[in-house]
């Protein structure tokens, strides 16, 4: 199955990103602090409902991202996949990007 993009999320603001997972489940993206973030799921009346067994979340190498407390806990430094009965229904890639900030009269350009 290929994903395509379906928006970006950002450590410094509030907004609060979803997919909606299958007929019954939407994955919420939210931050916590500027370094840390949680994934978690809710239903249809938008209430958080328990991971269940058959969704997996693993880090870019692999390693299985255990829930805590019902939720996925997610740094801005990795990657993560999310699985679903063994298919992917999200990934959550790091841009690996960082801004430039200069002075307004400095010149700039891209080679």
């Amino acid at each position: 199955m290929s994903l395509n993009q379906k928006g970006t999320f950002s450590y410094l603001d509030d907004d609060v990103h979803w997919v909606r997972l299958d007929a019954v489940t939407t994955a919420r993206l939210e931050r916590i602090n500027n370094s840390v973030a949680r994934v978690y799921l809710v239903d249809n009346d938008n209430v958080q409902v328990a991971v269940p067994n058959n969704l997996t979340m693993t880090d870019q190498a692999g390693n299985v991202v255990a829930p805590y407390m019902q939720n996925f806990l997610i740094t801005w430094v990795e990657s993560y996949t999310l699985t679903l009965n063994g298919q992917v229904v999200m990934r959550i890639n790091n841009g690996r990007q960082q801004s430039i900030l200069a002075r307004p009269d400095a010149a700039h350009g891209v080679d």
